[in-house]
C-alpha cells in the first residue's frame, strides 16, 4: 500500500520580487490581495554647484563615500550660499541633511563667529542628526572650530551648563526646549542670538495644525529676538512631500522662501500591494509581519493609534511567541529611555521588526528597512508615502503593504487603486490667529521682551482685543501711557504645551513608575476610572484621577476587552463670518461653542468586538469656542424625506460620518482634529443643520479649508456612499468608529437622497420607496437670503445672444409642431411606485399648436381628445415627455405613443452633456426665466381643487419649452445653469441639420 506524503508547508523565498510572487499565489494572501502596483526604479541626476565645493569641505564628504552630489543638493547649496531661504521637498532617504549641511558649514567656516540652530520635532531625530553631522566633521581640520551639540530634555543638568558656557557652532534643538528652555532665558543666550545666522527646521510637513500654529507663533517671537539683538537668520526646511510646502514655509516663518522640488537619488524597485481582507485587518497584519520576518524581511508596521498599536502588539505574540524577543511596539507616550533602547535595537539589527504609531515615520535612522505594513490607511496621502519611504536599500527592491480596514477612506482607495498613485498630496494648515495660542504667545513675547506699540511681529493695534483680555484677565500689565506691555509672570512658557491645547495629566501605576502621558479631550475618553489603557502589549486599568495634582493612578491587569467612550455634543452659533449659496444649500463660517459630555463606556471583546455592556459615567461639561461651518437643510429636505419614509436624523448624521471620514482628502489632518455633530432642528436658526467644527479650541484653519471646497466634499461623500456595497450603511460608507451615540440612527438611502437634494442633482427612482412624491426634486427655497444672481454669460456669448427669443421659426412654418406638458393627479407614493406612472392620471395637459399659434388645454375628460390631437403632429416636442408624460398617457389608451415623431429636449441635452439638466436650469440660464412652481405644489393645487392655478403652471412651462427649443432651432446651442460652479454654460446642439425638411437636406 502507498503511503500518504505529509504535506509540508512551503517556506515564503527570500529575495524580494519572489516573495511577492509568493503572496499574489499563496493563500490566504491570494484572496485578499486586489492591487499590485510597481513603482520602477529610477537613476540618480547629479549636479555640480556654482564654484565647486572648497577642498576641504570635498576631501570631508569624500571620507564619507560621497563623490558626487545629486541635482537637487546642488541647487539648493546655490541657494543657500546667495542667501535665499530655502524649502526642500524630495524623497525620504534622498540626502535632504547634506544638502543643507554642506552650506552651513561652508558659511560656519567663513564666518568664524556665525552659528547655527538645527530644529526637529522628534528627540530621536535629532541624535541621528548629529551622528550625522559628527560623521561629516571628523573629516574637517580642527582648526576650523566647527561642533555640535544637542540641548534638549534629555541632557543632563551638568552638561547643559557646560553648553550655555561654550556655544557649539551647530545646536541641536527641538521647538519645545527652544519654548520652554531658551527663549525664556534669552539672557543666558545672547551670544546664540547675537550670532544667530541659520536656522534649519526639519520635517516642515510636521508642523500644522495645533503644533503648527503653535510653531508660527514661536518664529515670531525667535525673530524678534534675534531683532532684539541685532541679527538676521537665514531659514532653511526639509519637508516630505506635501501640496503647499512653499505657502506653509512662508507662513510658518514670515519669510520669503525658494522651493526646491525636483530631486536627483536614485530610487530601486518599490512593490506596493493592496490587501483588502474580509475579516479583521489585524489578523491580516499579524499574520502578514510574521511572513515577511520568515521570508528574512526587516519589518515595520504602522498602525493610526496608540491602542491599535498596543493591541496588534499583542495579537502577533499571541500567534507567533517566538517573536517576542525579534519584534517591538512603539509610540508616542514611551518614556524617552524606552525609544531609545528600542532604536538602538532595531539599528543593531536585535530587532527585526517594529510596531508602531507615526513617531517612527520621520528620517531616524533605523537600519535598512525591506517591508512596511501599512495597518489601515494612515489618513493622508503625505503619511502614506512618508511611512512607506521608510523602506528601500539603495541596492534592494522594497516592499510596502496598505492593509485595509473598513473605514471609508481605506474602501475608497480599495475600490480605486489608481485613484491612489494619481492624487496629489494633501495641503497642510497652519492659522496664525487662533485666539487662545495666539494669546498664550503673547504673555510669552512680552515676558521674554516687552511689547510695544507699533511691533513689526506683533501688530498691537490688531490685536488690541487680546491685549485688552489679557490686562482684564491679570496676565499682562499696561503701562501708564498705553503703549507697552509687561507680562506678569517671569515664566508664562511652563504653562503651554505647544504640542496640544489641554493640561498634561502623569499616568502613574501602584508603586508610583510613571506609564504615561495624557492630554486633552484624550484625558477624559481614555483615562476616566473603569477605561483600560494600553502601553507596550499591557493593559492597565484606570482606578483614579487627582485633578488637583494631574496624576492618573492605574493598575496592571489581563482583560479580554477594550473600552470605548460615549458621549452628546451641542453646538452654539456665536457669530457667523461669511456665507455662501450653492444649488439647494447654503454654507456658512463662523464662531461656535462646543460642548460635549461623556456620558459614558462600552466595553467590547478584543476577538470580535462584540459589545459586552455599556457603562454611565458622570462627568463635567468640555467646553470650547472653535471656529466651524454649518451647512443648512432646508424644509423643503426634510418634508421630502419624511414623504419618502426616509429618516431624518439618519439621513443627516450619516452624511455627517461619511464628509469627516473623507475631509483628509483635502488637508493633513488627523480625523480627530475635526469634529462633528448634526441636528434635526437647531433652535438658533430654526431648520436642520449639519456642523463641522476644528477639534481645537479657536479653530487651527482645517474647516476654513473645508468651507473652500464644501461642493467637492459634498460631491465625493454621494461618491463614496453610493459606491459602498452595502444595505444599510456600514464602517466603509457612513458608520464611524468614533461615534459618540454607538451609530445609532442612520439611514444610508436617507443620505444619498439628501445629498442629491443639496447638490440638485436627479434622484433614481430605485432610491425612492413606492411612496415617493411625483417629482425628483422639490422646489427648495433658501430662506432669509437674497438670491445670488446668476453669472452673465461668457463674452464669447454676446455676439449669438439675442435681444429677445425668437417667433415662429422656420421648422414651424414647415411643419405641424405640437409642443406638450402635463400634470397628474396622484404621485408616484399614492400609485406604488414610478413603475406605476400609468396610474397618476392627468389633471391638465396644455398643448401649444405652431398651426393655429395658440394654446390647447384638455382635462381628464378630454383626454381623448389630447391624444388623437398628439397622433395629427409632424412633430411632438416635450421635455422628458417620452419617459414621463407618454408613460401616464399609457393609462388611458393602448395607443403606441412611442411611435409619436418625438423631440425630446431632456434626452437631447443629456445627450450633449451626458448628465441630465432640468428645465428650470436651461430656462433661467436661456431665458432668464425661470419655472414658477414644481410638481409637488401642482400636486398640491389638485387636491385643493385649483384647477386654474394648475393650468397657469402647465401653460408657462409649454411656453419655457416651446422658446428653449426655438432658440436651440436657431443658434445651435443652448446656455445651461450649471449648480456645481454657478456658471453657466453653452450646451452646443445640431438640431437644425436634424429636423431640417427633407427637401432643403
Amino acid at each position: 500500500m502507498a503511503t500518504r506524503k505529509k504535506s509540508v508547508k512551503k517556506a515564503p523565498p527570500r529575495t524580494l520580487k519572489d516573495f511577492v510572487h509568493y503572496l499574489k499565489v499563496t493563500e490566504p494572501f491570494r484572496q485578499t490581495l486586489v492591487h499590485h502596483h510597481r513603482l520602477e526604479e529610477s537613476a540618480a541626476a547629479y549636479g555640480v554647484p556654482e564654484g565647486g565645493l572648497p577642498d576641504w569641505l570635498e576631501q570631508a564628504i569624500r571620507k564619507i563615500g560621497i563623490t558626487k552630489l545629486y541635482i537637487h543638493q546642488s541647487r539648493a547649496i546655490d541657494l543657500i550660499r546667495a542667501r535665499k531661504n530655502v524649502v526642500l521637498v524630495t524623497p525620504t532617504a534622498s540626502g535632504k541633511s547634506l544638502a543643507f549641511n554642506i552650506p552651513v558649514l561652508e558659511t560656519l567656516v567663513q564666518e568664524p563667529e556665525a552659528r547655527a540652530l538645527y530644529l526637529f520635532p522628534l528627540k530621536a531625530l535629532e541624535q541621528d542628526q548629529l551622528a550625522r553631522l559628527n560623521e561629516l566633521m571628523s573629516g574637517i581640520p580642527s582648526h576650523y572650530n566647527i561642533s555640535a551639540d544637542i540641548y534638549d530634555g534629555d541632557t543632563p543638568k551638568a552638561r547643559r551648563q557646560k553648553i550655555r558656557k561654550k556655544l557649539p557652532r551647530i545646536l541641536i534643538s527641538n521647538p519645545d526646549m527652544l519654548h520652554h528652555g531658551i527663549m525664556p532665558y534669552h539672557t543666558q543666550w545672547e551670544e546664540l542670538f547675537r550670532t544667530l545666522r541659520f536656522i534649519v527646521i526639519d520635517e516642515l510637513h510636521t508642523y500644522r495644525g495645533v503644533f503648527g500654529s503653535h510653531i508660527l507663533q514661536i518664529f515670531r517671537r525667535i525673530r524678534r529676538l534675534a531683532d532684539f539683538y541685532g541679527s538676521h537668520f537665514q531659514c532653511i526646511a526639509a519637508s516630505a512631500t506635501i501640496e503647499n510646502p512653499l505657502e506653509l514655509a512662508e507662513a510658518l516663518m514670515g519669510e520669503k522662501f525658494d522651493v526646491i522640488e525636483q530631486g536627483g537619488a536614485p530610487q530601486k524597485t518599490k512593490h506596493f500591494l493592496f490587501f483588502n481582507p474580509v475579516q479583521s485587518p489585524y489578523t491580516e497584519a499579524a499574520r502578514l509581519m510574521a511572513i515577511c520576518l520568515e521570508a528574512g524581511l526587516k519589518t515595520i508596521a504602522f498602525t493610526r493609534s496608540r491602542k491599535i498599536t498596543e493591541l496588534l502588539y499583542t495579537w502577533c505574540l499571541e500567534g507567533n511567541p517566538a517573536l517576542r524577543s525579534r519584534i517591538s511596539a512603539y509610540r508616542a507616550g514611551f518614556l524617552p529611555g524606552e525609544r531609545r533602547e528600542i532604536e538602538e535595537k532595531l539599528f543593531s539589527g536585535e530587532l527585526e521588526g517594529v510596531i508602531s504609531t507615526s513617531a517612527l515615520e520621520m528620517g531616524i535612522d533605523i537600519g535598512g528597512l525591506d517591508a512596511c505594513l501599512l495597518v489601515g490607511y494612515p489618513g493622508t496621502i503625505t503619511a502614506t508615502w512618508q511611512r512607506g519611504g521608510r523602506v528601500g536599500r539603495q541596492d534592494r527592491e522594497s516592499l510596502i503593504v496598505l492593509i485595509s480596514g473598513p473605514d471609508a477612506l481605506d474602501q475608497y482607495f480599495m475600490l480605486n487603486p489608481n485613484d491612489f498613485f494619481e492624487r496629489p498630496c494633501e495641503r497642510a494648515i497652519v492659522d496664525g490667529d487662533n485666539e487662545e495660542i495666539l494669546r498664550n504667545h503673547l504673555v510669552c513675547a512680552a515676558a521674554e521682551v516687552p511689547l510695544r506699540k507699533g511691533e513689526i511681529y506683533f501688530d498691537t493695534d490688531r490685536y488690541a482685543p487680546q491685549l485688552e483680555k489679557l490686562v482684564a484677565d491679570g496676565k499682562l500689565e499696561s503701562s501708564a501711557s498705553g503703549k507697552q506691555w509687561f507680562a506678569s509672570k517671569a515664566l508664562p512658557h511652563r504653562d503651554m504645551d505647544i504640542r496640544s491645547m489641554g493640561i498634561p495629566f502623569t499616568i502613574m501605576s501602584p508603586d508610583k513608575k510613571v506609564i504615561g502621558m495624557v492630554s486633552g479631550r484624550q484625558r477624559y475618553a481614555e483615562c476616566h476610572p473603569g477605561a483600560v489603557y494600553l502601553h507596550r502589549g499591557n493593559q492597565y486599568l484606570i482606578e483614579a484621577v487627582d485633578e488637583s495634582q494631574r496624576f492618573i493612578d492605574a493598575k496592571k491587569v489581563t482583560t479580554d476587552y477594550y473600552t470605548m467612550p460615549l458621549s452628546e455634543k451641542e453646538t452654539d452659533i456665536l457669530a457667523t463670518y461669511r456665507q455662501k449659496q450653492f444649488a439647494n444649500f447654503r454654507i456658512n463660517q463662523g464662531q461656535l461653542r462646543v460642548t460635549e459630555i461623556i456620558t459614558g463606556f462600552q466595553r467590547k471583546r478584543m476577538l470580535g468586538q462584540e459589545l459586552i455592556d455599556k457603562v454611565p459615567l458622570s462627568f463635567p461639561p468640555l467646553i470650547f469656542e472653535t471656529v466651524g461651518i454649518w451647512i443648512e437643510i432646508e424644509e423643503e429636505i426634510r418634508h421630502f424625506l419624511q414623504t419618502c419614509g426616509r429618516h431624518y436624523m439618519g439621513s443627516l448624521h450619516g452624511i455627517e460620518h461619511a464628509v469627516l471620514s473623507l475631509f483628509p482628502l483635502f488637508a493633513l489632518c488627523d480625523r480627530n482634529d475635526v469634529g462633528g455633530v448634526c441636528k434635526p432642528h437647531h433652535g438658533q436658526i430654526q431648520k436642520g443643520v449639519i456642523f463641522l467644527y476644528d477639534g481645537h479650541a479657536g479653530g487651527v484653519g482645517l474647516t476654513t479649508r473645508a468651507y473652500d471646497v464644501i461642493n467637492e466634499l459634498l460631491s465625493r461623500t454621494l461618491i463614496l456612499i453610493e459606491s459602498c456595497p452595502c444595505d444599510e450603511g456600514c464602517p466603509s460608507c457612513i458608520q464611524s468608529p468614533k461615534c459618540g451615540s454607538g451609530n445609532k440612527p442612520l439611514d444610508k438611502k436617507g443620505a444619498i437622497v439628501t445629498l442629491k437634494l443639496l447638490l440638485a442633482h436627479d434622484i433614481e427612482a430605485e432610491l425612492l420607496p413606492a411612496s415617493a412624491p411625483a417629482q425628483n426634486i422639490p422646489l427648495i427655497t433658501i430662506r432669509e437670503q437674497v438670491p445670488i444672481p446668476l453669472p452673465a454669460p461668457p463674452e464669447h456669448f454676446a455676439e449669438t445672444q439675442p435681444d429677445k427669443i425668437p417667433g415662429r421659426t422656420w421648422l414651424e412654418e414647415e411643419k405641424h409642431v405640437l409642443v406638450f406638458d402635463l400634470e397628474t393627479q396622484k404621485s408616484a407614493h399614492e400609485v406604488g411606485g414610478w413603475g406605476n406612472s400609468h396610474l397618476m392620471r392627468i389633471s391638465v395637459g396644455i398643448i401649444y399648436d405652431s398651426a393655429l399659434d395658440r394654446f390647447l388645454e384638455f382635462f381628464e375628460e378630454t383626454v381623448e381628445d389630447l391624444i388623437e390631437h398628439l397622433k395629427s403632429a409632424e412633430l411632438v416636442v416635450g421635455f422628458n415627455s417620452i419617459r414621463f408624460d407618454y408613460s401616464v398617457l399609457r393609462g388611458y389608451s393602448g395607443f403606441n405613443f412611442k411611435s409619436l415623431p418625438s423631440f425630446d429636449l431632456c434626452l437631447e441635452v443629456q445627450k450633449a452633456l451626458g448628465r441630465r439638466m432640468s428645465l428650470n436650469q436651461l430656462a433661467q440660464a436661456t431665458l432668464q426665466s425661470p419655472k414658477t412652481a414644481d410638481g409637488l405644489q401642482a400636486l398640491e393645487w389638485f387636491k385643493q381643487g385649483q384647477l386654474d392655478l394648475i393650468t397657469e403652471y402647465c401653460r408657462h412651462d409649454v411656453t419655457i419649452t416651446r422658446d428653449i427649443f426655438r432658440f436651440g432651432l436657431i443658434h445651435q446651442y443652448l446656455l445651461g445653469f450649471e449648480k456645481k460652479s454657478s456658471q453657466i454654460i453653452r450646451i452646443p446642439l445640431t438640431w437644425a441639420e436634424q429636423l431640417r425638411p427633407e427637401s432643403e437636406n
